[in-house]
């Protein structure tokens, strides 16, 4: 993630880039006033699409973030789906 950085639209808390796709970005902008966290897909100089998160939103992202990470569950040997 990039450094925290102010911004005309919220206060911008990150950015992290595409692993895989050159100038395609994802901005995260806290919006204390309203509530929100704005999630925005940028590419290059252009907004592409956002997504507006409330508290409880953001904690529902951050456990799937995290369920993400955690390797698939292994069929026990010997039985059939």
């Amino acid at each position: 993630m990039e450094p925290t950085a102010t911004s005309a639209h919220g206060v911008r808390t990150g950015v992290v880039r595409d692993a895989d796709r050159a100038g395609r970005a994802l901005r995260v902008s806290a919006h204390p006033e309203a509530g929100r966290v704005v999630l925005s897909t940028w590419q290059d100089a252009g907004c592409v699409s956002t997504v507006r998160l409330d508290r409880a939103e953001v904690v529902e992202l951050l456990a799937a973030l995290g369920a993400a990470l955690l390797p698939a569950p292994q069929e026990p040997r010997g039985t059939t789906p």
